[in-house]
């Protein structure tokens, strides 16, 4: 909306027209990925304020200028509850397990990614609102969110969030000076070897084989269980760049774009598979 009114009205920037904009609001993706491309329409940094907002409660807010981190609303009438983000504790298709270790703030620690539940007075039910959580501040009721249960890798036991995805994509954008709009990740079987491959929506064109390189590396640093992977089942990391528009006539044809529809970041190898057919045939 922002490019579209600052091309409309031929402006630099967007503070040519709204002069006093001093904070934006964000809330339901990860903001990193997309901070660097949004900068470039102000014409002086703004004030951001996260939230953590669903169907199913006002769960959490952003309090204080010196932290990313949100506090949970405790007084909204929502209770949380933390699982241990651990395959053990997980099925198949990125569900909590029935027996799996439940614990509450006083019991969780710091810095351990948990999936979140919360229990409500609406009537939900230690249920699973799809969200990974880290808790900063004990002290201040304060978390982050790292990513989607469903946005987990672990085919061979590479354990991914999208937290760790994001901050190797943010590494990536930094290193080559390139904006990343959407990306979406698989780890397939081929030739009787596991890969993770990488589509990455990017209008500049860089090197492949560099972008791959740079993105395993940051993951072997940040990601023990990635690192062990790499070197006992993760046979190779490939990247393609394509045109993000790829993404977005994708989304529009084969799902549903706008509204709450979102470019997955983790695919299953069957739907990989499907979508690098339909890159293929838009070359």
């Amino acid at each position: 909306m922002l490019k579209e009114i600052i091309s409309y009205y031929k402006l630099n920037n967007i503070h040519d027209i709204w002069p006093n904009l001093q904070v934006y609001t964000t809330g339901g993706v990860a903001f990193e990925p997309y901070w660097k491309s949004l900068e470039k329409l102000f014409a002086r940094p703004l004030n951001y304020i996260d939230t953590y907002l669903a169907f199913e409660g006002y769960l959490a807010t952003q309090k204080r200028p010196d932290t990313s981190s949100m506090t949970l609303s405790y007084a909204n009438g929502i209770f949380f509850e933390f699982v241990p983000s651990v395959a053990e504790n997980m099925d198949d298709e990125g569900r909590v397990k029935p027996d799996a270790q439940v614990l509450s703030l006083a019991q969780a620690e710091k810095e351990v990614e948990y999936v979140l539940l919360i229990s409500t007075v609406a009537g939900d039910w230690r249920y699973m609102i799809g969200d990974t959580v880290i808790i900063t501040d004990k002290a201040r009721s304060e978390i982050k969110i790292s990513g989607r249960t469903k946005h987990y890798l672990n085919v061979v036991g590479e354990q991914l969030s999208v937290q760790k995805m994001n901050s190797a994509i943010e590494k990536l954008q930094n290193h080559f000076e390139m904006e990343v709009k959407e990306f979406t990740v698989a780890t397939v079987l081929n030739e009787e070897e596991y890969k993770m491959k990488w589509f990455i929506g990017s209008n500049k064109t860089v090197d492949n084989t560099e972008a791959a390189a740079l993105i395993d590396a940051e993951l072997c640093e940040n990601n023990k269980n990635y690192k062990v992977a790499r070197v006992k089942a993760v046979k190779g990391v490939e990247v393609e760049i394509i045109p993000v528009e790829h993404f977005y006539r994708w989304s529009e044809e084969v799902k549903k774009l706008g509204g709450q529809a979102k470019i997955p970041r983790v695919m299953k190898e069957e739907d990989f598979a499907e979508f690098g057919n339909y890159v293929k045939a838009l070359v």
